[in-house]
């Protein structure tokens, strides 16, 4: 995730050398999430208003404020705990409708806002009311379908953290009639993002907004569907013929 921005920025056409690479876990914190936000918001009060990678600016900023205001936690993800000592407290939790998970015999815990490097201290802060020095390791998942020009449609448990080509890979790859150009991120039945930007800028699915439900719709290649539609027309013309001779020749 912390190369996702750089990455954004290489394929927008961009200088990075202003800013400021770290290395280090794979979830951005809040200040790093900040910094990014605040070196591509000064970055665009410097561009032309009629600059063609001033959109894809716009929409980046808009990624970052999201994450920073909602956190990475939606209603549906799955939260792996493991606690030591505790088996009531280690298992797969599900994100609830209002953002919280729910531990037998604690009040909920609040995920709202919270950011996946966050969440580990957050429950561990929870965990320790109850507990002296609790140990507790955590994995998250979100659970989205991959649909579409893909080798293995379904439902896939996924980490935030992961690409978005990447969960394409996780369901198998493209097939040859695939337009990963025209790749689509679909909820409630609407279109909310497409285009080839989705996986040529190199975003994860944190990056990117997905929740607990959506899916990564990979469509056909027009091409593909031209020619499927030709040879439909070109059979069916055919097998009104060979009905037509038959009828006459009877």
């Amino acid at each position: 995730m912390k190369h996702a921005w750089i990455a954004g920025l290489l394929f927008l056409g961009i200088p990075t050398s202003a800013l400021a690479q770290q290395e280090g876990p794979t979830d951005d914190t809040r200040m790093e999430l900040e910094s990014q936000r605040d070196s591509l918001s000064a970055l665009l009060q410097q561009m032309d208003v009629g600059d063609d990678r001033v959109p894809a600016m716009e929409r980046r900023v808009a990624e970052l404020e999201q994450r920073l205001r909602l956190g990475d936690f939606r209603p549906g993800d799955i939260v792996g705990l493991s606690v030591r000592g505790q088996e009531e407290w280690t298992g797969n939790f599900p994100v609830q409708p209002d953002q919280t998970i729910v531990l037998g015999g604690l009040p909920p815990i609040q995920l709202s806002g919270v950011l996946h490097s966050e969440a580990l201290d957050v429950i561990r802060s929870a965990l320790g009311n109850v507990l002296r020095n609790p140990v507790v390791e955590l994995a998250s998942q979100m659970r989205i379908s991959v649909t579409g020009q893909v080798a293995d449609p379904g439902f896939y448990d996924v980490s935030g953290s992961l690409l978005l080509s990447d969960v394409i890979m996780l369901a198998g790859g493209p097939t040859q009639q695939a337009r990963l150009e025209d790749v689509e991120i679909r909820r409630l039945g609407e279109t909310i993002a497409s285009g080839n930007e989705l996986t040529a800028r190199g975003a994860t699915l944190d990056d990117l907004g997905l929740q607990g439900g959506d899916v990564i719709n990979v469509p056909e290649a027009k091409e593909t569907l031209r020619a499927f539609r030709t040879v439909s027309i070109i059979v069916g013309s055919l097998a009104s013929v060979v009905f037509l001779i038959t009828r006459i020749g009877n």
